[in-house]
């Protein structure tokens, strides 16, 4: 069966999408959703998406190794009797380091097929620039296949001491001659590898690499916004009336049908944040001010009609409106 917006030649106008949701709002959305436009938006969220998988894996292996540098304080965490908690903790970093060279890989798979479909200005030069750390980058995508295909990089602790207590470390590291054992690194990872303090220090490792990573997306973010915006905008404004005017018929519907004696504000806290909600209760009671200001943190000015807006000042109970 034709979508009804399928039929229509866009750019799609607001009255488009109310018939088109009256029809069939599952349609309506499929064929928002489906435009070139919509496909667009999706693939920026799922490159986002990628991005923050490998900041919150990068985070949980620099979390882990601080966790081992704190409880490793404790004598009782190196006794064999308590299971050797040390050992735990290795192992947990060698996990997590898998996590973070997968995900490395992974991005840098979205980020090459997002460029080949929505390219942007300058893309090469501004790689280089932001992974300014010469071979960082050849060096992490050899580590994913060499923890894939070969064996897990040997993790192991260095507990280094300081002429006072503060000057306690402890650090996980990779020795490069563990490295240097697999055959399968190219020049410019095996590069960095040489060139490299023995051994490599995973926490200085992935906190630079994080670094680069959120200089350059961050900077691609901003330009796919720049060249693309005509069609975000499209899509951004498709969503924003399909939604604003499938809330403001389900509005009327349940307004209609709430008991008279229903108190709104003991659920206002499940439609505002805190401070919208402050900034609310910081109008008069129950006043028409109140009401609006309601209608307008909710995003739905535009969305409602003045037959709903009387409605909704008679649910909360506006004097003049009551």
């Amino acid at each position: 069966m034709t979508r009804y917006l399928d039929t229509i030649p866009k750019p799609w106008t607001r009255t488009d999408i109310e018939t088109a949701i009256f029809r069939s709002f599952t349609d309506a959305k499929a064929a928002i959703e489906e435009t070139e436009e919509g496909k667009l938006w999706r693939s920026i969220q799922e490159l986002e998406d990628s991005v923050w998988i490998l900041n919150i894996n990068i985070s949980d292996l620099i979390d882990e190794i601080s966790l081992f540098a704190e409880r490793s304080q404790s004598p009782s965490f190196w006794y064999e009797a308590e299971g050797c908690a040390a050992e735990q903790h290795t192992r947990a970093v060698k996990r997590r380091l898998f996590n973070c060279t997968t995900s490395v890989m992974s991005l840098v798979d979205h980020a090459r097929n997002f460029e080949r479909k929505t390219p942007v200005p300058d893309y090469k030069n501004q790689l280089t620039t932001h992974f300014s750390t010469p071979g960082i980058h050849a060096f992490l995508q050899d580590l994913r296949n060499y923890n894939s295909h070969w064996r897990i990089a040997q993790s192991n602790w260095i507990i280094s001491l300081g002429p006072t207590f503060e000057g306690r470390r402890a650090r996980f590291v990779v020795q490069k001659k563990e490295l240097l054992a697999w055959s399968g690194w190219t020049t410019k990872a095996k590069e960095y590898i040489e060139v490299s303090v023995d051994p490599i220090d995973l926490h200085e490792l992935f906190f630079t690499y994080r670094e680069h990573v959120h200089s350059f997306y961050s900077w691609h973010r901003g330009a796919v916004y720049s060249k693309y915006s005509v069609e975000i905008q499209q899509y951004l404004q498709y969503k924003r009336n399909y939604e604003g005017i499938s809330k403001m018929h389900d509005w009327n519907t349940t307004i209609s049908h709430l008991p008279k004696d229903l108190n709104p504000f003991q659920y206002i806290n499940q439609y505002l944040s805190k401070s919208s909600i402050e900034r609310v209760l910081s109008l008069p009671h129950r006043s028409k001010e109140q009401v609006d200001a309601i209608i307008s943190l909710m995003d739905m000015d535009e969305f409602c009609s003045s037959a709903l807006r009387k409605k909704t000042y008679a649910l909360f109970g506006v004097a003049d409106e009551a």
